[in-house]
C-alpha cells in the first residue's frame, strides 16, 4: 500500500465524520478497511500536501488520547460512547498502525510538497552564471519542511552539506583555472623578448571582448537550466529531463553559431582601428561556437549535483588551452622572430582548443553517469526517448513552451542582470580599452606601438595577476553563501544576519593579507612575470595600484553574489549603473591628468560607489554594525600588515644577499621566499588571534 493510500483514507475520514457520528468503532475501522482496499492499486500519484497531513494526525492523535467521555460524545455520537471498551481495543490497533507508517508518509509528503513549492518558486529568485548559482535556497527550504513534520533536520543538513560541497567543487574549479591561467605567463611572455608587453596587450584585447559575449550568449541558461533539473530530479520527471537535456544542447548550438558569426564579422569594427586586433578575434570564433553547448552540458552536470565533473573540466580546459599555447608559439616564434602578432593569434586560439579538451571530460562524464543522466533506455539509434507524443509539439518550439522550458524562461528573466554583473569586470576593461587609445592619441599624439605598452603597463599586466587575489578571496567566501541563501529562503532572520557577518569577516580575512601581501612584493613579482626593462618601474608602480584596488573589486563582486542570494537584483543593478556612470564621467579627466592610472582610479571611483551602495543597503535592511565586527577586522588587518612588512623585509634579504633582481632567477627565487615565509607567518598570527578556526568555520566566531 502507498503513502498517498494511507493519506486519503485520513482525509475522507475526516471530511466524513460528521455524516457518521453513530457508527461504533468496529463499523469504523471497517469502512476504514472498505476504503483502504481498492486504493491498495493505486501508485505513482501526487501525495497530499505536509499541511493537510499534519492537520489529519493532529485530528486521529487527538481523537485517540481524548479522555473527556462527553467530548467523545459529541463527537463521534452516543452510541460510540456506550461502546467505549471495544473503542479503546481497536482504537489501540489503529494507533499502532499510525505510528508505524506515519513517518513513512510524513518522508514522502516532504519530499513531494518540496517539489511543488520549489517548482512554484522559479522566477521569483535571480540567478547567477557563476558557480554561485546553485545556493538558493534549496537546502534550507528542507531543513524547514523537516522541522515541520517533526523530524530531525539530519537530511537538511546533509542537503546544506552538499550546496556547499558543489560550491566548492565550483570554486576549486575556477580557483586552479586562474592560478593555471597565470601560470603561463611566465614561459609565454619569455619567448617575445621585447615585444612581450605588446603581445601581451594583444591577447588581452581580444580576451576583453571574448569575455563579455561569452556572458552575453550564455545568458544564465546553465545556471537556469541546472535549477530546473535539480527540481525534475525531486519530481522523477524522467520524460521532462530528457527533453530539457536536448533542448539545452539545441539552445547552446544555435547560441554558439549566431555569436561566433557575429564576432567575425563584426571583428573589423571591435578592433578599435587596431589591424592586428581582427585576426585575434577571428581565431576566438572557434571558441564562441562550443563554448554555449558545452556550458549547457555543465549546467546538466550541476542540476544532476556532479559538481566534480564540470570542476573538472574547467581545469583540464585550461591545461590543453596552455599546452597548444606554449608550442603553438613556439613553432610560430621559432620560424619566424618577428611575427609575434601570428604568436598571438595562435595563443588565441588556444581557447577553441582548450574547450575540445572539456568537451572530452564533459564526455566521459556522460558516459560515466549515463544512469543519472538519461536513466531510461533510449531506442535503438537514438537519442529520442520512448515516450507519448503529445499533440502540437514540434521538435522543439520556442513560441509553445513546454513546463520545464516555461521554468527556463522564467528564471531568465529574473537572471539577465547578473548576466551583466557577471562582465562587470570585462565591461570596465572595455571602457579602458575603447576610451585609453582615442583620448590618448588625442592628449598626447603617441604613437600606436608606445600606446600598446602603455595599455599593457596598467591593464593586461597587473590584471591576469590580481584575478588570482579577487578569484581566490571571492570563491573561498562563497562556499559560505549556501547557508545564507537558505536562511533567507526559512525566513530565520537572525540566523541570516549572523551569516552575513560570518561571510563579510570570511572575505576580509582571506582578502586582506593577498591585496596586501601581493602590494609588499609587487618589485620582486612583477619583474618575475614580465619583462624587466625600463617599463619595469612603472609596471610595479601600476602593479602596486591594482593590488589595493583588488580589495575593492574582490568585496564587489562578493557582495553582488550576496545580494543576489537575498534576491536583491534592483540593488546589485541599481548600485552597477552608478558605478559605470561614474566610471565613464571621470575617464576623461583622470586619463588626462594621470594617463594609465587615471583609467584605474577611475576604475576605483565607480566600483568604490557600487560598493558603498551596496554595503549600505546590506547594513540598512539587515541591522549590521562594523561594531560587532571590529575585533575580527582589527586582528586581520594587523596580521595582514606584519605578515606583508616580514615578506617585503623578505624579498629586499633575497635580493641584496641572494641573488639580484635583475634575473628571472633572483627574482623568483625573491617570489617565492617572501609568498612562503609570509604564508608561514600569517598562519600563525592567524592561529595565535584564533583566526584561523573563523576561516576554516567559514567566518563564524565559536
Amino acid at each position: 500500500m502507498t503513502q498517498k493510500d494511507h493519506k486519503d483514507v485520513f482525509k475522507q475520514m475526516n471530511n466524513n465524520t460528521q455524516d457518521d457520528q453513530s457508527l461504533t468503532a468496529e463499523e469504523l475501522l471497517a469502512k476504514l478497511e472498505e476504503n483502504l482496499g481498492p486504493r491498495r492499486q493505486e501508485r505513482g500519484k501526487k501525495a497530499l500536501s505536509k499541511r493537510k497531513s499534519e492537520e489529519q494526525k493532529g485530528f486521529f492523535k487527538g481523537f485517540l488520547s481524548n479522555k473527556n467521555p462527553k467530548k467523545k460524545s459529541s463527537f463521534l455520537g452516543d452510541s460510540f460512547q456506550d461502546d467505549k471498551a471495544l473503542l479503546e481495543k481497536e482504537g489501540n490497533r489503529a494507533k499502532g498502525w499510525f505510528e508505524k507508517n506515519h513517518h513513512e508518509m510524513a518522508a514522502e509528503s516532504e519530499t513531494d510538497d518540496l517539489a511543488d513549492q520549489s517548482l512554484k518558486s522559479f522566477g521569483q529568485t535571480p540567478s547567477d552564471s557563476a558557480a554561485i548559482q546553485q545556493t538558493v535556497a534549496e537546502g534550507l527550504t528542507r531543513e524547514s519542511e523537516s522541522e515541520s513534520a517533526g523530524q530531525p533536520a539530519t537530511k537538511a543538513k546533509n542537503d546544506n552539506q552538499a550546496l556547499v560541497r558543489g560550491s566548492f567543487w565550483l570554486s576549486l574549479g575556477n580557483i586552479v583555472s586562474r592560478l593555471l591561467g597565470a601560470a603561463f605567463i611566465l614561459p609565454w611572455l619569455a619567448m617575445f623578448g621585447a615585444a612581450a608587453n605588446q603581445a601581451n596587450a594583444l591577447f588581452s584585447q581580444g580576451y576583453n571582448i571574448y569575455g563579455i559575449l561569452l556572458s552575453v550568449a550564455t545568458f544564465g541558461f546553465p545556471s537556469a537550466i541546472s535549477k530546473v533539473m535539480a527540481q525534475l530530479i525531486a519530481k522523477e520527471d524522467d520524460d521532462g529531463l530528457w527533453s530539457l537535456t536536448k533542448q539545452s544542447l539545441q539552445i547552446g548550438t544555435l547560441l554558439g553559431i549566431c555569436f561566433a558569426v557575429l564576432l567575425y564579422v563584426a571583428a573589423p569594427v571591435l578592433s578599435n582601428g587596431n589591424p592586428n586586433v581582427v585576426p585575434v578575434l577571428h581565431s576566438l570564433a572557434p571558441a564562441v561556437l562550443v563554448f554555449p553547448a558545452m556550458s549547457m552540458v555543465r549546467g546538466v552536470f550541476q542540476g544532476h549535483q556532479l559538481m566534480h565533473i564540470s570542476a573538472l573540466s574547467e581545469i583540464v580546459e585550461q591545461v590543453g588551452r596552455i599546452i597548444y599555447l606554449l608550442v603553438a608559439t613556439w613553432v610560430v616564434l621559432s620560424h619566424d622572430g618577428s611575427n609575434w602578432t601570428g604568436a598571438v593569434v595562435q595563443a588565441t586560439f588556444a581557447a577553441f582548443v582548450g574547450a575540445l579538451f572539456a568537451i572530452a571530460v564533459l564526455a566521459y562524464g556522460w558516459v560515466r553517469y549515463k544512469k543519472l543522466i538519461h536513466p531510461r533506455k533510449p531506442l535503438t539509434g537514438s537519442l529520442v526517448y520512448h515516450r507519448e507524443k503529445k499533440s502540437g509539439r514540434g521538435f522543439f518550439s520556442l513560441f509553445t513552451p513546454d513546463k520545464a522550458q516555461s521554468m527556463v524562461l522564467s528564471i531568465l528573466k529574473e537572471s539577465w542582470p547578473f548576466v551583466i554583473i557577471g562582465a562587470s569586470t570585462n565591461l570596465f576593461l572595455a571602457v579602458d580599452q575603447y576610451s585609453f587609445f582615442p583620448l590618448m592619441k588625442a592628449f598626447f599624439h603617441s604613437s600606436g606601438d608606445n600606446l600598446q605598452v602603455q595599455f599593457a603597463l596598467f591593464s593586461a599586466n597587473p590584471n591576469k595577476l590580481v584575478m588570482i587575489v579577487i578569484s581566490f578571496a571571492t570563491s573561498i567566501a562563497a562556499t559560505a553563501l549556501p547557508i545564507l541563501a537558505a536562511k533567507k529562503a526559512a525566513g530565520d532572520l537572525a540566523g541570516l544576519k549572523q551569516q552575513l557577518m560570518a561571510t563579510l569577516q570570511l572575505t576580509a580575512l582571506v582578502l586582506l593579507p593577498s591585496a596586501l601581501g601581493m602590494y609588499a612584493i609587487a618589485d620582486v613579482l612583477y619583474k618575475f612575470f614580465y619583462p624587466i626593462d625600463d617599463t619595469a618601474e612603472a609596471g610595479i608602480y601600476l602593479l602596486q595600484f591594482s593590488a589595493l584596488l583588488t580589495i575593492v573589486m574582490a568585496l564587489f563582486m562578493l557582495l553582488a553574489f550576496v545580494l543576489q542570494a537575498l534576491s536583491q537584483g534592483k540593488v546589485v543593478m541599481r548600485a552597477f549603473g552608478y558605478g559605470l556612470l561614474i566610471k565613464l564621467v571621470t575617464q576623461i579627466p583622470l586619463i588626462y591628468l594621470f594617463q594609465g592610472m587615471g583609467a584605474l582610479i577611475a576604475t576605483g571611483l565607480g566600483l568604490g560607489w557600487s560598493l558603498y551602495q551596496m554595503l549600505f543597503y546590506l547594513f540598512k535592511a539587515y541591522d549590521l554594525s562594523f561594531a560587532k565586527m571590529n575585533k575580527t577586522l582589527l586582528l586581520a588587518y594587523l596580521s595582514s600588515g606584519v605578515m606583508a612588512l616580514i615578506a617585503y623585509l623578505t624579498g629586499k634579504f633575497s635580493v641584496h644577499f641572494l641573488l639580484g633582481d635583475s634575473s628571472k632567477l633572483g627574482a623568483g627565487l625573491a617570489t617565492f621566499l617572501s609568498v612562503g615565509v609570509g604564508a608561514v607567518v600569517l598562519l600563525f598570527l592567524y592561529k595565535r588571534f584564533g583566526l584561523l578556526r573563523q576561516v576554516l568555520n567559514r567566518g563564524k566566531v565559536n
